[in-house]
């Protein structure tokens, strides 16, 4: 491990640090090197369990990595809000017992699968810093200023074409997918906020004043991608916030006139931002078409009848859904039956709560909800700023859209949590 491949990897906790930063990084932009920060993160875990092993262990020894992972299982059991994270793998994998179609099983398994692996990976992870976990977020938050730097020179470069495609429901280009996009931009404008309060530099004092412009820049443009999940999100954090600061605090005035100021904000972007006006007035004319009921081609209806589709679903099997692998088959059947406009591109549920439901029934969501909020179980996380407002976030992102369905989302549903709960356990100590 002291070769020149590695001379910034001389440990498990370098190992785990940058492998954090990869996954950040990677979040917005590459599948591929996402799942390698997520394995980088686990062979940190397996590296830190190994170098602890009561006999002198042999690394180039398969023992000495089998009794890792067993040790690491054994942390798992440990640690039961670890634990718990876990059944929002188990509600989909118990469904093939009653799901047809195998082949879409697999694959909503295999997205679903680090549910097992990062909680896993975070019950055996070494030591780290508060400074070093802080420092991760850092990077985070100025990776998605050069990113956003991009995206806002390609805007400025086919502007006319772009404005003319948010006319018709279709989103800003951003890397990958625009609504997970945004959510982690919301994320980092939060976190950087976060750090900015906190006074976090990397070296000299100024940097404070650029951080801040930074967040402020993240901000502004947030609006210009005007992807109302991640707006919807932003507020929601905000708002939050401010109800935190107020509660802690007693400035009501002070509460009252920063939710004025939002509202104004908000406003204010909506009249003068034309990407986020040409967006708002999509939305009205596509309700519009929805009630006329002419809104096959648009987004907004799709997402309505979506959503009557998973519901229907639901009740005629309430308690187990029709299977993880079925939902796809039983949402173009039901769609081609209630709503025979939409039946060209049906769209599975765009509420996770209610794809829960039609997928894997009463059960799954039984299962599902400890899962969503295992980390407050932790003692150390009831006061967690980070944690609390993210989770305000998650939870109205589960209502707008199925969150967890694809590989980006599940890594922003489960990685900030488990990074943030351990800033609050090293800021404790």
């Amino acid at each position: 491990m002291n070769s020149q491949w590695y001379k910034f990897i001389k440990t498990p906790g370098d190992l785990m640090f940058w492998s954090a930063c990869l996954l950040l990084g990677s979040m917005p932009t590459s599948p591929f090197l996402l799942s390698v920060g997520m394995w980088g993160l686990a062979a940190a875990a397996l590296w830190n369990i190994a170098g602890n092993l009561p006999d002198k262990p042999r690394f180039s020894s398969l023992l000495t990595w089998i009794r890792a992972l067993a040790v690491s299982f054994r942390n798992l059991y440990r640690q039961k809000s670890l634990l718990l994270i876990s059944l929002l793998l188990l509600a989909p994998a118990l469904s093939l017992l009653w799901s047809d179609d195998w082949g879409y099983w697999l694959r909503v398994t295999r997205v679903r699968l680090p549910f097992l692996v990062l909680p896993l990976t975070f019950a055996s992870l070494p030591e780290l810093s508060a400074r070093r976990y802080k420092m991760a977020l850092y990077i985070m938050v100025w990776f998605m200023v050069l990113l956003c730097i991009g995206v806002g020179i390609n805007l400025m470069m086919h502007y006319d074409e772009i404005l003319t495609g948010l006319g018709r429901g279709q989103p800003v280009p951003v890397p990958r997918q625009h609504v997970r996009f945004s959510l982690i931009l919301a994320t980092a404008i939060i976190t950087g906020g976060w750090l900015w309060k906190d006074r976090f530099t990397v070296r000299y004092q100024w940097e404070r004043g650029l951080l801040g412009s930074a967040v402020i820049f993240l901000f502004l443009f947030i609006h210009v991608l005007s992807v109302r999940g991640g707006l919807a999100v932003l507020y929601a954090a905000l708002l939050f916030t401010v109800i935190w600061y107020v509660v802690r605090t007693r400035r009501w005035v002070m509460g009252l006139s920063a939710v004025v100021l939002m509202a104004a904000s908000l406003w204010i972007a909506i009249e003068n931002v034309p990407s986020l006006r040409t967006r708002v007035a999509y939305m009205r004319y596509d309700w519009l078409q929805y009630k006329s009921d002419s809104g096959a081609s648009y987004s907004d209806s799709e997402r309505w009848v979506s959503l009557k589709t998973g519901w229907k679903i639901w009740q005629q099997q309430p308690v187990l859904g029709v299977g993880a692998g079925d939902l796809q088959q039983e949402v173009k059947r039901i769609t081609t039956e209630m709503f025979p406009g939409y039946a060209a591109t049906p769209l599975l549920p765009h509420n996770q709560w209610v794809h829960i439901l039609a997928s894997t029934g009463i059960l799954g969501l039984l299962l599902s909800l400890p899962g969503f909020f295992a980390l407050f179980i932790q003692r150390n996380n009831r006061s967690n700023f980070l944690l609390l407002v993210f989770y305000t976030m998650a939870f109205l992102t589960f209502l707008i859209e199925c969150t967890i369905e694809n590989a980006i989302g599940v890594a922003w549903f489960l990685f900030f949590p488990l990074w943030f709960s351990g800033v609050a356990t090293k800021e404790k100590r």
